[in-house]
């Protein structure tokens, strides 16, 4: 679909396998900014291109999207690749990633029984506030998502360190169907802000740009 003769580009992006693909979706227009918003920061040039703004006047609509596509997907595969630079704050907001993204995993240290019920208790209360902010008369549905993708992050955590050589088999038991539950209500919270963007957003063309890997380019479209 077109709207205002302008398109959207899907982005996918998985930091590690088995991690859930984080999905958004940008126009030609937003990098443009993003990037000269990011050097203006840095007070210099970044080394990852874009497309040019001009090839547009030369080419025809298909091969300017499909070039902007493989263009913009080397863009940001260069760009979380860096390791310098993807730990920018205004790369985690323009790609509405959690905080502490990237350093995470470092950082990240074996859970204690008592961290461990901790975190889940902190998943819970951000499900609950998702789900009351997604039934708000004016949701703000890019923070919920952004809220999402920190509870996906703490599950995938708190399933590292279900087992524990201290813990019974009934308590390993009892963690494994916490995880199991609040991945479920993430995942139905997800479907949800996806209904209620479509019940307030205009609806627009898209082209996908592929996923963007930490170790490994890629980039397909969909038709």
């Amino acid at each position: 679909m077109v709207l205002n003769d302008y398109h959207l580009y899907n982005i996918e992006i998985q930091f590690r396998p088995g991690v859930h693909v984080h999905k958004l979706s940008k126009r030609f227009s937003d990098f443009v900014e993003f990037k000269k918003e990011l050097e203006d920061s840095l007070h210099k040039t970044i080394p990852y291109s874009l497309p040019s703004k001009f090839t547009a006047l030369y080419q025809s609509r298909a091969s300017t999207i499909e070039q902007r596509r493989v263009g913009l997907a080397e863009f940001l595969n260069g760009l979380l690749n860096d390791e310098q630079l993807r730990t920018h704050k205004l790369v985690g907001e323009f790609l509405y990633l959690p905080e502490n993204t990237f350093t995470q995993e470092k950082e990240e240290q074996i859970l204690s029984q008592i961290e461990w019920l901790e975190v889940s208790k902190e998943v819970k209360a951000l499900l609950q506030s998702v789900r009351s902010k997604l039934f708000a008369k004016q949701a703000n549905v890019l923070e919920c998502k952004r809220t999402l993708d920190t509870c996906e992050a703490k599950i995938d955590q708190l399933n590292r360190y279900v087992h524990n050589d201290e813990l019974g088999a009934g308590e390993i038991k009892r963690r494994k169907a916490i995880v199991d539950q609040q991945r479920h209500e993430c995942n139905e919270l997800r479907v949800l802000s996806r209904g209620v963007a479509t019940a307030t957003e205009k609806p627009t063309f898209k082209r996908s740009l592929g996923k963007a890997k930490e170790t490994e380019s890629t980039a397909r479209s969909r038709k």
